[in-house]
């Protein structure tokens, strides 16, 4: 197993109430976890565990048993697999409340993928120990977490769908649009596009290369459809963005 980082155990005792404060907020308005009553949300609380994870520090890895899941408290945690040849595939980049490694609550398999914190990221472990009983005497818990599972298969069936069916710049197009929040690709031009992740970890969800971003991201720069900014993309013809998405 990788090595966990352990929780500080002298943190200021304001800032860790404040702290404790913020992860149950984030409990309690969780989408699986949030119907859970104030006492069995005060129970989880107190057996769960707090793990805090440095940049590019690896939370489990693929074939490692799996014992628990976790609740992203704050940071972004990447879900990849990487092939004998070395090249990675990112699946997914997950940021604060949202879950991962929930298979392992159901079934008790090894890990699918590998999960790897992107920036200085805190966690809540859930053990299967102490979870399952929680899903064992509510159903209709066991039943979000099942729709949440539902809903990722789907979008991760979307995922490989759009890489086998769709070439890059209709899916490059496809993202930044929708990275964009544009109501089926209706954005004014000169729209301002955050990346929350590095080109490397953005080229790996869009099943290219680095090179082969920057290269497209530069043509589509001199062709006067976006302007590249540090950390940034700015949509300049997003009508064009669109037509490539459609096509």
């Amino acid at each position: 197993m990788s090595a966990m980082t352990e929780p500080r155990q002298h943190e200021d005792g304001a800032g860790e109430r404040l702290a404790g404060e913020a992860r149950r907020a984030l409990v309690a308005s969780h989408p699986v976890l949030g119907f859970l009553s104030p006492r069995e949300l005060d129970h989880v609380l107190g057996f769960a565990l707090v793990k805090r994870y440095h940049a590019g520090e690896v939370i489990f890895r693929r074939g490692e048993p799996g014992e628990s899941m976790m609740v992203i408290v704050s940071g972004q945690v990447k879900i990849s697999v990487s092939g004998l040849d070395g090249r990675e595939a990112v699946l997914a980049v997950f940021g604060a409340g949202e879950i991962i490694g929930e298979m392992a609550i159901l079934d008790s398999k090894p890990r699918s993928a590998d999960a790897t914190a992107l920036t200085t990221s805190e966690l809540l472990v859930l053990r299967r120990r102490d979870f399952v009983p929680f899903l064992e005497r509510d159903p209709g818990l066991a039943i979000r977490l099942l729709v949440m599972m539902s809903e990722r298969l789907r979008r991760t069936s979307a995922v490989l769908a759009e890489r086998t069916l769709r070439h890059l710049p209709g899916r490059l197009a496809k993202a930044l649009l929708d990275l964009g929040r544009c109501d089926e690709g209706h954005c004014p031009p000169g729209a301002r596009v955050e990346l929350p992740i590095s080109q490397k970890t953005f080229a790996s969800l869009l099943g290219t290369s680095r090179e082969t971003l920057n290269k497209q991201l530069h043509a589509w720069q001199s062709e006067g459809l976006i302007t590249l900014e540090p950390g940034a993309v700015v949509i300049e013809q997003p009508e064009a963005l669109l037509r490539f998405a459609e096509e």
